[in-house]
């Protein structure tokens, strides 16, 4: 019975993304937006295979990826901030142009063989002018579907499509460098970055966004967007999914070198992005309208489903409990996105899925990096139990009162 209902909710699920990719304008935004957001999974992979093409040691790329993952965490919120400021189309533009150049600057300096903190330099201005593609989608949704099912709908897909691009992305990138030489991956983040964005400020939906009225914005504090108590609570939220993502992703590869190889963590991995998946269609096909009981249910499910990786003894129970556990992530996160646009200051959404992104990114550094210091003095699955530790403060902050 339960088996099928849920496939009876993955079939309306499906129908519900057929439903808004029918909506007007909206498919062309889903493709190029995609393209313009699928370098975010390739940009990590590309930046490891550009440092060792060029004789650089994984401790050089390590440094180098971080740098640019912390310098996508702190500007994202301005990056929103400029997005709900002017048109959206000036402004991504402007970005990628930056961003396309500071490709080509890294390319260059690891041509001519530049130190360590000079490529790390470069690739924080490379994340530093990623652009804001993902909170520009998120705030058009609601322009381009009105209907209630519709919304829940693409806010599903926008947590679905995190999924798709981390999934696809480091293949890719892997692809073309392996057939081009190791600065071709890096290259096909900019040519993909550009592309994609401008196709994307071309539609017809985001080309007819017109300028906020600069009166709207000119007596704000700057830290506005986090007035509302029930935006900083689902920047919280986005805290602990983070610490769980960057701990129990840093305890696969652990797990795996004792049951097979190191190599076989991606397949565990891989199984918890499907389940994430697979949990996105759940929610698109949900008709429920109680958004904050519906993100109790999630975050508490995420919570107590982790304890099954504990329980795993090989990389096939392995992956079969990370599949379970990767069920309730994207449901969780499309519920999030509808709260924030609900309780955003005007003007301020954009921005505010950019705190989130930085949350999410800050709770994932402080993840792998505890995380890899309990596996080395306590084992994997220390560092899975700080995954838990992270959704169940999530939960806590969902099963606050409002």
């Amino acid at each position: 019975m339960i088996l099928g209902m849920a496939g009876s909710s993955v079939v309306r699920g499906i129908r519900g993304y057929g439903s808004l990719v029918a909506a007007p304008g909206a498919s062309a935004v889903i493709l190029w937006g995609l393209v313009a957001r699928v370098p975010i999974g390739m940009t990590g992979l590309g930046l490891v295979l550009l440092v060792r093409g060029t004789g650089g040691s994984y401790a050089d790329a390590g440094i180098i990826t971080a740098a640019n993952g912390i310098a996508i965490a702190v500007a994202a919120p301005v990056g929103g901030r400029l997005v709900d400021r002017h048109r959206p189309p000036s402004i991504l533009l402007a970005y990628a142009a930056a961003n396309c150049g500071s490709i080509v600057l890294l390319l260059l300096l690891a041509w001519d063989g530049a130190p360590v903190t000079a490529l790390a330099a470069a690739a924080a201005l490379v994340g530093a002018t990623f652009p804001p593609i993902g909170p520009t989608i998120r705030k058009l949704w609601p322009r381009l579907v009105t209907s209630q099912d519709l919304r829940q709908a693409a806010f599903a897909f926008e947590a679905t499509i995190q999924e798709i691009i981390f999934l696809t992305g480091p293949l890719l990138v892997g692809l073309i460098t392996a057939l081009a030489g190791w600065g071709a991956g890096m290259a096909g983040v900019a040519i993909l970055t550009g592309t994609g964005v401008l196709g994307f400020v071309l539609t017809d939906a985001v080309a007819a966004v017109s300028a906020p009225d600069p009166s709207e914005h000119a007596d704000r504090h700057p830290l506005a967007a986090l007035a509302p108590p029930g935006i900083r609570r689902m920047v919280a939220f986005s805290v602990g999914f983070g610490l769980t993502f960057g701990a129990v992703e840093v305890a696969m590869p652990a797990f795996a070198e004792g049951h097979g190889g190191r190599a076989l963590g991606a397949v565990a991995l891989a199984a918890w992005s499907a389940g994430s998946l697979v949990g996105g269609l759940l929610a698109a096909g949900y008709t429920g309208h109680d958004p904050h009981r519906r993100l109790r249910v999630t975050s508490a499910a995420f919570a107590a489903v982790l304890v099954l990786p504990l329980i795993a003894g090989s990389i096939e129970t392995m992956a079969a409990a990370m599949f379970l556990a990767g069920l309730p992530i994207a449901p969780s996160f499309a519920i999030t996105y509808g709260l924030v646009e609900d309780a955003s200051v005007p003007g301020t959404q954009a921005e505010v899925f950019g705190w989130l992104s930085m949350a999410v990114v800050a709770g994932y550094a402080a993840g792998t990096a505890t995380g890899g210091i309990l596996i080395t003095h306590s084992g994997t699955d220390a560092s899975i139990s700080l995954g838990m530790l992270g959704a169940a403060t999530a939960a806590a902050v969902a099963w606050r009162r409002v």
